[in-house]
This record gives C-alpha cells, structure tokens and sequence, in this order.
C-alpha cells in the first residue's frame, strides 16, 4: 500500500512570467484560435501529486472522494443509471484491433474502483507509491490543494509551463504501439509510471505531457452532446460543470490520440474521474 501519514515536501518550479502564442490552430478544433497572452510568474509543482501525498492527506483528513460515494440522481437527472454507484471509470486493453470510434470498447466503470484500488476491489497501491494518484475528481483535487495551502493552476499557466519546459519526446509515458490491444511497454496495469525520477532535480517539471491527464480550474464550456472525446466515454455525457484537463496520458497513441501536445484539451465533469486523470499544485 502507499504509505507514510505526512505528505512529502514536494519541490516547486519557479516559473518565470510572460507572453506566449496559447492554443492551435492546426489540431484540434477545441484549441483554436491561437492568441497571444500574457502570464504572471508563478510556482508549480514539479510533479503530479502522488498515491503517497495523497494518502498522508487522506490520513489526516478522513477526506472521502467522489469515486468512493454513490451519485445522488437527483443532483446528477441525466447520470446514466451504470454510474451512479461509488466506483470509476478503469481503461482496460482490448484482446484485440477494435474500431477506434467507440471509447466504451476499452473504458468501463467499475465499482469500488477508487484511488486506492485502481482496478477496482481486488487491486491495490503496493509499488505505486511514487505513481501519481489517479481517480481523482476536480472537487477532490481542489480539496488536496487547499490542505497543502496551494491552488490548482489555470490552463494559461498549465499550458505556459508546458510551453517554456522541454519536453523530451522519448521520456514521455504515452502509448507505444497498436491502440488499445498492444502497448510495447506494460502489458498490465499499471499504465502510469513514477511521477517524479528518483534522480531528478528539483528544478524540473515532470511528465506534463503523457502519464496522467492534469485538472486546470479554467471552464471548459459546454461540449457537444453527440461528440465523445477519444480520451473518455464521459464526455458524451450531459456535463454542466466542466473543467479543463491538459497534458494527454498514457492512453495518448500518434495513430489514435494526439493530445500529449502542450495545446490540447479536454474537458470533463468536476465529479469524473478515471484511471487516467490526476493533477498538480501551484502557488504564487
């Protein structure tokens, strides 16, 4: 299991402020139009928050997330009758080529899947203390962030930092291979890897792009409800609170998704949450 009651200090990136081109013209449709904006400095986290910070904030707390609670159908009318139980959304492989249009072939809710018991009942944390927590709504990353007295960032800033960091293609934890029947790296979960190398600097952000999709508390807007974005079969779905996630994850392939790109994004409810989403601090 993850372990430790305490959270980690974790180390902080000086992000120097200015101006950069935010959003794509040439992607996709939702990153438009490219505009110039500007960015205060500000400090981030040098990585995504991990199983082990999480678990000392649980410990200390008794902070209950929305995957480990039922869905109140009154507050949620239209929540399809299969996710209203506590439990979450788990990306499984598929035994073999599926058609690429249809997320629900390689996502499925299961209950008592949570942050800890990724797979759900039956799974556990044990070696993935350094891994970033996952199954993570936007309420329960704003709650962390309040009790480790930081914010969540923007999209501006997310996407600046993403922007002004290098990001070494190689080293990033996206799909390798056919999507979603053979990835050259892990056969099994977990998909996620460490958030942070052992032998990093302090000085550094890792895996903005790739591993985990990050919560931003900018607005999405309100998505087209016939439209399923690749990363989610809750995007579909009626969604009147959305927030912004960038960086891609591990699900991220060049031949099906290619949204580990500093512009890309997505948006989903502030009550989701998946095996593939988690999230970073920052302050000022």
């Amino acid at each position: 299991m993850a372990h430790g009651t305490k959270a980690a200090k974790v180390p902080m990136v000086q992000i120097t402020g200015g101006q950069f081109l935010m959003g794509s013209d040439r992607h996709y449709p939702e990153e438009a139009p490219t505009r110039l904006v500007e960015v205060p400095s500000f400090r981030m986290d040098a990585a995504c928050v991990t199983n082990d910070d999480f678990a000392a904030f649980v410990s200390t707390t008794g902070y209950v997330t929305t995957s480990e609670q039922p869905i109140d159908p009154a507050t949620q009318p239209n929540m399809p009758d299969a996710f209203v139980g506590a439990g979450s959304l788990v990306f499984r492989m598929t035994d073999g080529p599926v058609r690429l249009d249809d997320p629900s072939q390689w996502w499925g809710f299961v209950a008592g899947a949570c942050w800890k018991h990724p797979e759900g009942q039956g799974s556990d944390l044990d070696a993935r203390g350094l891994h970033p927590v996952v199954h993570v709504s936007y309420i329960d990353a704003l709650a962390y962030a309040k009790w480790v007295g930081k914010a969540l960032p923007s999209e501006k800033q997310w996407e600046y930092a993403a922007n002004v960091t290098f990001n070494d293609a190689a080293a990033m934890n996206i799909w390798r291979g056919a999507f979603p029947t053979q990835n050259y790296r892990t056969s099994a979960a977990p998909f996620t890897v460490p958030a942070r190398p052992l032998s990093a600097t302090d000085n550094q952000l890792h895996h903005l792009l790739g591993n985990v999709w990050e919560w931003t508390t900018t607005s999405f807007g309100k998505p087209k409800p016939d439209k399923a974005n690749c990363c989610a079969p809750t995007s579909a779905m009626p969604q009147t609170r959305n927030r912004v996630l960038k960086g891609g994850s591990h699900l991220c392939a060049d031949s099906y998704c290619r949204r580990y790109r500093p512009a890309a994004r997505i948006g989903s409810d502030e009550t989701s949450a998946a095996s593939h989403i988690g999230f970073r601090c920052v302050d000022f």
